[in-house]
């Protein structure tokens, strides 16, 4: 299963396993990028020190074959510089990527001869604009580079759907003081919507039934809008967080 993630470079998950020396380090990931051991690892990356930066190249563990490569600001792998090359598993350059002050600014796609697929320049706020080309070098209109995966209707059908469904007296039921109790819930949306592997990843102590709730509101919600990439549907793992609110007027009145 492929499951498509837009953010920052690969190496941004990882976490050195151990040095080998002062100045390198070798870290092992699963399919799913956390770190695992050697024999269960499917890529490694081997970093070393370049004057004030940590250059790393990840390889693909089935044939050894470069998977990506640049550079970091830090030990910690959390903090991309310049330019990042990546490639696919046959050899061939997927895409390069453009950092400054480690946010990504630009991605540009490529196709297997070489040529330009797809360009997608990011800003503050967002994407501020992307485009995307054919072989031969043509433009094609309203090509989508990236999107994640959203809700139907968007944000305002979002709160609708939650206003309709959510139990918002879980919290008082709990007997949660006054205050916002905010849940993630990490699941998967396919390329036709649906959504499986539902689960919370961030629980409010002082209420874990807000989670159940939470879990159970997306897991028997409609389909979803799928993830694109490069003007095509992909599997996306989707963060949502949803919050639940005590006042203390309703603390004390109960939940009507």
């Amino acid at each position: 299963m492929k499951i498509i993630l837009f953010s920052l470079a690969l190496f941004t998950c990882f976490f050195h396993q151990g040095l080998a020396q002062q100045d390198s380090t070798i870290i092992y990931l699963n399919k799913e990028g956390k770190e695992t051991i050697k024999d269960r690892a499917i890529i490694y990356g081997v970093f070393n020190k370049r004057d004030n930066l940590w250059h790393g190249k990840a390889y693909y563990v089935k044939n050894q074959t470069l998977q990506s490569e640049g550079d970091y600001r830090e030990m910690n792998f959390k903090t991309p510089v310049g330019a990042f090359n990546n490639y696919k598993e046959n050899g061939t350059l997927d895409n390069t990527s453009i950092y400054n002050d480690d946010k990504i600014t630009e991605k540009t796609y490529y196709y297997k001869n070489g040529s330009k697929k797809s360009q997608i320049v990011y800003s503050n706020d967002g994407i501020m604009e992307q485009k995307g080309w054919d072989e031969n070098g043509k433009e094609i209109s309203g090509y989508i580079v990236e999107r994640e995966a959203r809700f139907k209707g968007g944000a305002k059908g979002w709160q609708k759907y939650l206003e309709k469904n959510l139990n918002s007296a879980v919290a008082v039921d709990a007997g949660a003081p006054a205050g916002d109790y905010e849940v993630t819930i990490e699941f998967l949306v396919n390329k036709e919507g649906y959504i499986s592997e539902v689960k919370a990843t961030s629980i409010p102590s002082k209420c874990k039934p807000c989670a159940a709730e939470a879990v159970s509101v997306i897991m028997n919600g409609p389909n979803w809008e799928p993830a694109i990439l490069n003007n095509e549907p992909v599997i996306y793992r989707q963060k949502q967080k949803i919050t639940f609110q005590v006042s203390e007027q309703r603390k004390r009145g109960g939940k009507n």
